[in-house]
């Protein structure tokens, strides 16, 4: 599966909002690298060109980068059941590929967002798991990091199939849900624009509102609720750029979930190797070095402002 770059006028726009410096962002990374070099806990292996996009989702600060970079590899130190055992070919990530559509749509949105689309593949309860789907999007962000400085989403979560049994399984009073939060929100440099959940029953908004204590004013306001499905997006975005189920020409579910099966699958090596190296070594932390995750993890609750950084 190929991310299409932006089009011409679109990384025109992309650039005035970040206003580019090839040299200043060698100084940054320069900077960010004797950071690094200085916080003997943290892994040093990272390449310019990550760093160089942990940079852009930051808006080019140093400050909220360092902290950023910190609480990525801390993530996969204190939050193991969703950055341990990250085998694409392992059976639960392959599982979750049978029973859930993952997928990233392979061109942007008019503003230069992308959009990633959830929805369940096998209603069965039994084959719905929260850790491998949070395990899945982990990994699929990372290879999005590597790829490419564009790390804005607008999230679709179609609700069809779902049922009382799976949203319990998704409410905040679930531990699991709270740190998938904290893996997939915290520990990840991405900028959420909107998240829009289709064919969504009439408590659905009562089950979101259980998650707003948790967070920022201003990331739920990001949150919309569609009775109706993908025919509903076409007020949000280009449906152009959509899977062929919601009117879109990019392929159907099947083969854009199976295209990104596929990419995890030939970036297996990476991720082998990557769970080994990228992770702190919590004994070589200096004493001053505050870890971000496990001040989360001692007070879950209401404690997620704090890190969502937008």
């Amino acid at each position: 599966m190929t991310l299409l770059p932006p089009t011409v006028e679109l990384q025109r726009r992309i650039d005035e909002e970040m206003a580019p410096d090839p040299e200043a962002r060698k100084r940054d990374v320069a900077a960010l690298r004797e950071w690094l070099s200085k916080q003997p806990h943290l892994p040093k292996h990272m390449d310019d060109k990550r760093l160089e996009h942990f940079l852009f989702s930051c808006k080019n600060s140093l400050e909220r980068c360092k902290m950023r970079l910190e609480i990525y590899f801390s993530a996969r130190t204190a939050l193991p059941e969703f950055f341990s055992d990250r085998d694409p070919m392992g059976r639960d990530i392959q599982d979750c590929c049978d029973n859930v559509e993952y997928l990233v749509c392979p061109k942007m949105t008019d503003d230069g967002h992308r959009v990633t689309i959830l929805r369940l593949k096998e209603t069965d309860i039994d084959k719905f798991s929260l850790v491998a789907v949070s395990k899945r999007i982990t990994m699929i962000l990372d290879l999005r990091l590597l790829e490419e400085p564009n790390l804005s989403n607008v999230m679709v979560i179609d609700l069809k199939g779902f049922t009382a049994a799976h949203f319990a399984k998704c409410v905040p009073a679930q531990p699991s849900v709270k740190k998938a939060m904290l893996a997939i929100q915290n520990a990840m440099p991405f900028r959420l624009h909107s998240v829009h959940y289709l064919h969504s029953p009439s408590f659905v908004s009562n089950v979101i509102n259980l998650f707003y204590p948790l967070l920022k004013k201003k990331l739920t306001e990001k949150f919309f609720v569609h009775t109706g499905g993908g025919e509903d997006l076409s007020k949000f975005m280009n449906r152009d750029i959509l899977p062929n189920e919601y009117g879109g020409k990019a392929g159907s579910f099947q083969e854009l979930n199976e295209a990104w099966r596929l990419k995890l699958e030939k970036h297996r090596d990476w991720f082998l190797r990557d769970e080994k190296i990228s992770r702190t070594d919590e004994s070589k932390r200096l004493p001053n070095s505050k870890c971000l995750i496990n001040d989360e993890l001692a007070g879950l609750q209401g404690s997620f402002r704090k890190l969502n950084i937008d």
